[in-house]
């Protein structure tokens, strides 16, 4: 569709053309920020990454980020080759070299790293990993709420793909995004192997109906920071949230639905299948967890 929005779209912002970026340890202008053809990450999509929000001069749930990029690297059995403290540095250095202190939005990238020859095996990588961080200005701006379409593509199994590893393997995700654009939708809403509702192929997925917040189980989607802030948010604020099954009929039926990441923090979804979802905005329980959640973020970078 020729005016589709997208979860991470944000106000366009001239400084990010001349970024400098972190690559294995250098900081350099984003024109001369480049990999190998033979990188693990380009060949075959043989790494990991993770996205972090800045605010007011604090990178928000850092611990809880660092905690998902080195549980990743076990995952994967990828040496990083830096410890926390090691990576918080890098990406300090590249805030600082570009004076970020706000609104801003990191992606750090590692992959096993330059292979000697163009195929498969993990041992071909010799030459330890390839770290890259890149921090932008970005600043959410969405001009109306998200639209969604049921695609059949599902989110990756975990004794296939876990959806819950943040890899640069996201082939899955981009052709069912690419069906929902087909379909005259912004984004893909992804069922699980039993047909129940569970996520998009960007974001966590929220339901509420009758003043009830629900969410998948958690097990086919990804282990969202944000998505578990929310139900800790309702938990402490006495709003009652399920994760459970549920299916698109109950999603067809909810007076409300939002999605979760660290980029949108809570993006409206205004119709699933050409089905407006309540008034088609952001309803008022999600507005509610969003004023909850901003008081959260200043209390965790205070």
């Amino acid at each position: 569709m020729a005016n589709n929005v997208s979860t991470h779209q944000a106000a366009e912002d001239a400084r990010n053309d001349n970024i400098l970026i972190y690559v294995n340890g250098k900081i350099v202008p984003k024109s001369e920020a480049v990999v190998s053809v033979y990188d693990s990450g380009f060949m075959l999509g043989d790494g990991i990454w993770e996205g972090l929000r800045l605010y007011n001069g604090k990178w928000a749930f850092l611990n809880e980020h660092l905690d998902r990029l080195f549980e990743a690297s076990l995952a994967i059995d990828l040496d990083i080759e830096m410890n926390r403290q090691e990576v918080f540095q890098a990406l300090e250095k590249t805030r600082n070299a570009n004076n970020i202190s706000s609104n801003a939005h990191a992606r750090l990238m590692i992959t096993r790293g330059v292979k000697k020859r163009p195929f498969q095996h993990p041992n071909l990588s010799q030459s330890g990993p390839t770290f890259v961080i890149i921090i932008e200005h970005s600043k959410p701006k969405l001009p109306r709420p998200i639209n969604l379409a049921t695609v059949p593509h599902m989110r990756g199994l975990p004794m296939t793909q876990d959806p819950k590893l943040n890899s640069h393997s996201k082939l899955n995700c981009i052709i069912a995004c690419i069906a929902a654009e087909k379909a005259g939708a912004d984004e893909a809403l992804m069922l699980d192997i039993n047909g129940f509702v569970n996520t998009t192929n960007a974001c966590n997925f929220f339901i509420v109906r009758k003043g009830v917040v629900w969410t998948s189980t958690g097990d086919y989607c990804m282990n969202g920071i944000t998505r578990q802030k929310v139900i800790d948010i309702c938990k402490s604020n006495g709003i009652e949230v399920f994760e459970r099954n549920f299916s698109l009929v109950d999603t067809y039926g909810a007076d409300e639905a939002f999605l979760t990441g660290t980029f949108g923090a809570q993006t409206p979804v205004g119709m699933i299948d050409g089905r407006k979802i309540g008034s088609g905005e952001l309803g008022p329980l999600a507005t509610q967890i969003r004023s909850l959640y901003k008081e959260l973020i200043k209390e965790d970078t205070i």
